[in-house]
């Protein structure tokens, strides 16, 4: 344990004294949905990375119990051979404040590049030992692979995971060529069972109705990195049927619960959509991979969007899902009425017309021929959802992307004392900015990650945000929860 997690240990025993001790918290001093004035340059909430002054964007996020937190994704830096660069997959740590980490990696960021090719970090988690796992896509020098990653505390390779290195030592990493070479596997979402193995979801191409198509695919790991092939038909990967015949399906999200964790029984629910199909999807399979017909009786939900009698049904995208504490899924989308939408089932796959309107809710601020976009979804303590993305906003000139956070009670309602009646838009940077990601904190607070493009510059940097949420968290789960 660094010297660095044992003081913050230390100050959140101190921490949890007073909030429970104490009803008004730093988290009452601000309006629910806020910007907090403690992170960010100049008290904005917000800030923006330029590491090498190329295309660098975050995917993922995930706190640490100690009040840090880690993004990754990817930045354009020097590739492996020192000549010429590639998209590298980035990952980086941060201090409480904002502040990078300079106990991680160099300065605060690890970039890795395998094979002088595009590699980029989709997924991630802390582990006990604040190690890190990230997942997404390794590539070699003609196609992409799944990849995943394990580093140490202090941002080096862990080499007692992944692929053989030399002697008794491994990589620190692992890929896994589904496709063959020439083609594309791509990595979008992990997660981690019980037992440490590692699942991560993302496309394969596969050849029918004359063209080959991206389908769904989902491959297991060992804990320590090795291809599981108790998992589907022996060779450690599954490729689900495609969900709408000739067209490809697009891949976004491994139904996750509050504390990152998929179903404690082993099952795994991933999410997607059928590209320019106007329909989205949920499938379930068992813990050996074989689908799971007690999931709406077939083992997907095809989500069709709709507009009857001005009632909007369906989503046309969906982009992020999670398992709520009672074990019903909440999905993140969008449909026609292009705001972000959030749907309900229960456990079994049915809708569940108790949540919003007929099990359907959408926050939207825009203008009717103008998107508010969500891209990632999270869950309070006290059952709230909490999504990310984009509105589009035109206060300072022509249109152009902001930041977005909205959010629901858990029953679906808009949660109108957050934000500005349910919502928050923070102008990051004159020119278009975006979260791709979301988390709740342990203090309760929340966490949105994406780009932001500032005036003068030609490709976008690294950008955080950080709202005032509830503090309900630490109370919720013992604290410990998830983290």
């Amino acid at each position: 344990m660094d010297n660095y997690t044992k003081g913050r240990r230390f100050a959140y025993r101190l921490m949890v004294t007073a909030l429970a001790t104490c009803a008004t918290g730093m988290a009452h001093a601000a309006h629910p949905g806020d910007p907090d004035g403690s992170f960010g340059t100049g008290g904005s909430g917000y800030l923006t990375n330029d590491f090498f002054g190329t295309d660098e964007e975050v995917f993922a996020l995930a706190p640490m119990r100690d009040g840090r937190f880690v993004a990754a994704g990817k930045v354009v830096a020097t590739n492996i051979t020192g000549i010429g660069s590639s998209e590298n997959m980035a990952i980086a740590r941060y201090l409480p404040n904002g502040t990078l980490d300079p106990g991680f990696g160099s300065g605060g960021l690890v970039h890795i590049d395998i094979d002088s090719a595009s590699d980029e970090a989709r997924a991630l988690r802390v582990l006990p030992d604040n190690g890190i796992l990230a997942a997404g896509s390794l590539s070699t020098a003609s196609h992409a692979d799944f990849g995943v990653v394990k580093l140490r505390a202090d941002g080096s390779f862990d080499t007692t995971f992944g692929e053989t290195d030399t002697g008794s030592t491994r990589k620190g990493y692992v890929r896994l060529d589904i496709a063959g070479a020439n083609f594309h596997d791509n990595g979008y979402a992990m997660a981690v069972q019980k037992d440490g193995r590692i699942v991560v979801a993302g496309t394969t191409p596969v050849f029918h109705d004359g063209f080959n198509y991206s389908q769904v695919a989902l491959a297991r790991f060992t804990a320590d990195g090795v291809v599981d092939t108790t998992f589907g038909g022996g060779d450690g990967v599954v490729i689900l049927d495609p969900f709408y015949g000739a067209a490809s399906d697009v891949l976004t999200t491994i139904a996750l619960d509050q504390a990152g964790n998929p179903g404690a029984d082993g099952r795994i629910v991933v999410g997607g959509y059928t590209y320019g199909r106007n329909c989205a999807f949920l499938a379930r399979v068992d813990a050996n991979g074989s689908v799971d017909t007690t999931f709406a009786g077939t083992g997907r939900v095809v989500l069709e969007d709709a507009n009857t009698g001005g009632v909007r049904t369906g989503m046309s995208l969906l982009y992020s899902a999670r398992i709520s504490a009672d074990g019903k899924l909440v999905a993140l989308g969008q449909g026609g009425d292009r705001g972000m939408t959030v749907m309900r089932f229960g456990a079994n796959g049915a809708l569940d017309t108790t949540f919003g309107d007929n099990g359907r809710s959408t926050i939207k601020i825009s203008g009717s021929a103008t998107y508010d976009t969500a891209a990632a979804l999270a869950l309070q303590g006290n059952g709230k959802l909490v999504a990310a993305g984009y509105t589009t906003s035109s206060a300072t000139g022509s249109p152009h992307q902001d930041f977005f956070v909205g959010r629901w009670l858990a029953n679906g309602a808009i949660d109108t004392g957050f934000g500005d009646g349910g919502s928050r838009a923070v102008q990051v940077s004159t020119r278009d900015d975006s979260a791709y990601a979301v988390a709740i904190e342990p203090s309760g607070n929340i966490l949105a990650g994406g780009f932001a493009l500032q005036p003068a510059a030609t490709q976008p940097d690294f950008a955080l945000l950080r709202l005032i949420g509830d503090p309900d968290r630490i109370f919720h789960d013992g604290f410990d929860g998830g983290f």
